[in-house]
């Protein structure tokens, strides 16, 4: 049974999946990094590239979206078209987000939209049934089935593999609801000059808690009581599994730092000794599982095998928690035996079960390296929180900056009046440029004042809580050297 914990008061919200105290999952979400993967919008074509048989479309964002001619429903109709049959300059069209805007490329869109349910997918013009691979042959012919008689016109629907669980009746229910969805929005937006934000996908507690079976969940911890209520409007299933903890970090196994910290390191050592060198480029991850403290035993094969499968456990448990993605190299333990790699290969694809995001193997080069790709679906844990060795030295800072917030959010039930903390200007800088101040001041009922030092060993700490009394009889207070944050 799963564990839920979602932190969304402060700016920087975190959303953790933990099964048996072990994590399974993070979700981060940032302001200024707020994915818009799923939102949907009224757009219009302002070019067609003939040679990409593409169409780049000005949907209200800095760049211009680039929707394939595969993803424009009336060109499946005729696939021999060319796009300039399909669409023309000018024309208003209604997209969705598929992929963020990443480096100089523009968001990828499709012009198939979707709207998510709990069990299904609606797609209003998809024309097609798509069913969970995870699910029986019989499970799969069944809802097909049920599917054809249930949908209407062009409506296609893709089944989430906890459907199979679900009785027609509730499938039904959720069918409907989501049809109702999509008419109002489309009356209400008919006649609407674009670029128009149509509709923004529900954010990171939404995302997360679609994924799994209600049966899988066993409860679910915010710190927000305005967000116990909305899952239980949303998701009612889960509305008595929800609590509310004022003081959710002291709830937490793990803290948000400590999951950073980890989840950062280069190199993981697993408890056989081996490890794992994690490495990110901007054309690929590259995860070597290196000997260096191996013991090795009288059956070295017997070893290797064990050690390697070891790895490949771990590989996609970090895969999934950094949440890397694009094409992603495994340099395992020389194996000679082919049969060994096929077992490394068959383990490691019973592992990556657990992934929700789309990956493909493509097994072992002559070099012996496995070779896979994951769907990049967001940005990667490292770039998030900046801490890559490719970010810069001010997306660290910001990082610092949202852990500060956090740090300041755990006085909340503390009594006293003044909070002073000594910090590095860079991070004061980045917490005044990316932090709700007058909002976090409401939260908190208290004071907080700086002590800069460009000289700090450390990003940031706390020097005194107390109230005014106790804070003018501190040093630093009668040396004047204090500035009041908030």
């Amino acid at each position: 049974m799963k564990t839920v914990y979602l932190q969304t008061i402060p700016t920087e919200k975190w959303a953790m999946v933990y099964q048996n105290d072990t994590l399974e999952q993070v979700l981060i979400e940032r302001p200024e990094e707020k994915s818009l993967i799923g939102n949907i919008y009224k757009g219009r074509i302002v070019n067609i590239e003939s040679s990409l048989q593409a169409a780049f479309v000005d949907f209200g964002q800095p760049k211009l979206g680039f929707l394939k001619k595969q993803e424009i429903p009336e060109a499946r109709k005729d696939t021999s078209q060319s796009i300039e049959h399909v669409v023309h300059e000018g024309q208003h069209v209604w997209v969705q987000v598929m992929k963020d805007a990443y480096d100089q490329k523009g968001a990828q869109l499709t012009a198939n939209v979707t709207l998510p349910g709990r069990n299904l997918v609606y797609l209003p013009l998809g024309n097609y049934f798509a069913v969970s691979r995870k699910m029986t042959d019989e499970q799969r012919s069944h809802l097909k089935t049920w599917a054809g008689g249930a949908c209407q016109g062009e409506e296609g629907l893709i089944f989430r593999t906890h459907s199979a669980e679900v009785s027609l009746e509730d499938l039904e229910r959720e069918l409907v609801s989501l049809r109702e969805s999509w008419t109002s929005l489309f009356r209400q937006y008919q006649y609407e000059k674009p670029p128009q934000t149509i509709l923004e996908d529900f954010d990171i507690p939404d995302r997360l808690l679609r994924r799994f079976p209600e049966g899988d969940i066993e409860s679910i911890f915010v710190d927000n009581l305005d967000m116990k209520q909305r899952i239980q409007q949303r998701i009612p299933e889960l509305g008595g599994k929800t609590k509310w903890v004022a003081d959710i970090q002291n709830q937490m196994p793990f803290s948000a730092e400590y999951i950073s910290e980890q989840l950062l390191t280069r190199t993981i050592t697993l408890d056989s000794g081996a490890q794992l060198v994690i490495d990110q480029t901007e054309a690929m991850v590259v995860i070597d599982v290196n000997t260096a403290k191996h013991t090795a035993t009288s059956n070295k094969k017997t070893s290797v095998l064990k050690t390697n499968q070891e790895a490949a456990k771990e590989a996609a448990k970090q895969i999934r928690l950094r949440n890397l993605s694009g094409m992603i190299l495994i340099d395992f333990i020389d194996m000679k035996d082919e049969k060994d790699q096929e077992r490394v290969v068959s383990y490691f694809k019973k592992q990556l079960r657990q992934d929700y995001v789309r990956t493909q193997l493509f097994g072992f080069t002559r070099l012996g390296i496995l070779e896979m790709t994951r769907k990049r679906e967001a940005p990667s844990l490292s770039s998030v929180l900046g801490k890559g060795h490719t970010q810069s030295v001010m997306m660290s800072r910001a990082s610092e900056a949202y852990q500060l917030e956090r740090m300041l959010l755990s006085y909340q039930s503390n009594d006293q009046d003044i909070i002073a903390i000594e910090a590095h200007p860079d991070v004061i800088e980045a917490f005044k440029q990316r932090i709700d101040m007058k909002k976090l001041k409401s939260i908190l009922y208290k004071d907080v004042y700086v002590l800069n030092n460009r000289e700090s060993h450390v990003p940031f700490r706390i020097i005194h809580v107390g109230n005014v009394a106790t804070l003018e009889e501190r040093s630093f207070y009668k040396e004047n050297v204090l500035d009041r944050l908030f």
